[in-house]
């Protein structure tokens, strides 16, 4: 079961969980960043899995996407794997000047001469993925890893034939679980000044009395690019 997938979301008037499901918040943390924790744990239920799979050539590890969810995903790749350079590409430098975490940023369309990497993450989703998707396929090294994070409503073509002339591994990952809750919060624990790189993707904090401001919270949602809309619940 999936809240707002498989199932009612939280937007239910009771919501009933086992307690073993639950993993307790530092007492300081920002409850804005923190309300969207979920989807940081789906990076770091990715990014584990990576390193369970991947060879250890990881010298350069690149993110494509320069949205919430490569911003987050490439931040915790930053951490988790300090020694490697991590990479992201974009199609916006506005966008990409925010990855300030990040050892070198680029517009998909203005790759340097000869780059490789040794594993990809794909963060882009939508219309955009069988590009990504190509793109990394050319440029990764053989034998690497490709994890697949975005999300499309139609199906994505996939150059198989590279995949197998390159030995290349390829894995999903949508969901998490409470390790991943857990591995999570206790990197913001170690790392805090986490908490202030993700705080950078709160585009609005809206404060709901009714159902009339939840509308109008999920509107505003949807007129922007970049970003997470908050919504703070008062009585």
């Amino acid at each position: 079961k999936f809240c707002g997938s498989s199932m009612d979301g939280f937007l239910q008037e009771f919501v009933e969980i086992s307690p073993k499901r639950l993993v307790k918040l530092p007492d300081d943390i920002d409850m804005t960043v923190a309300a969207f924790t979920e989807i940081v744990s789906v990076s770091v239920h990715a990014i584990s899995r990576f390193d369970k799979i991947a060879h250890n050539r990881r010298d350069t590890v690149s993110v494509w996407g320069d949205g919430n969810l490569g911003y987050i995903t490439s931040l915790f790749l930053k951490y988790h794997f300090p020694k490697s350079k991590i990479v992201v590409f974009g199609t916006d430098a506005n966008k990409l000047a925010d990855f300030t975490f990040a050892d070198e940023t680029h517009l998909v369309n203005e790759v340097p001469d000869g780059f490789t990497t040794d594993h990809a993450f794909e963060c882009v989703g939508g219309n955009g993925s069988p590009i990504a998707i190509e793109q990394i396929i050319g440029l990764i090294k053989p034998e690497g890893t490709i994890s697949i994070l975005g999300v499309s409503e139609y199906p994505v073509p996939i150059n198989t034939r590279m995949i197998l002339e390159k030995g290349l591994r390829v894995f999903g990952s949508s969901r998490s679980g409470v390790k991943d809750f857990a591995k999570t919060v206790e990197m913001y624990e170690k790392h805090p000044e986490i908490i202030d790189y993700l705080g950078n993707l709160i585009s609005s904090v809206n404060t709901v009395r009714t159902t009339t401001d939840i509308k109008n919270a999920f509107e505003k949602d949807t007129q922007k690019s970049f970003g997470k809309t908050i919504m703070k619940w008062e009585e």
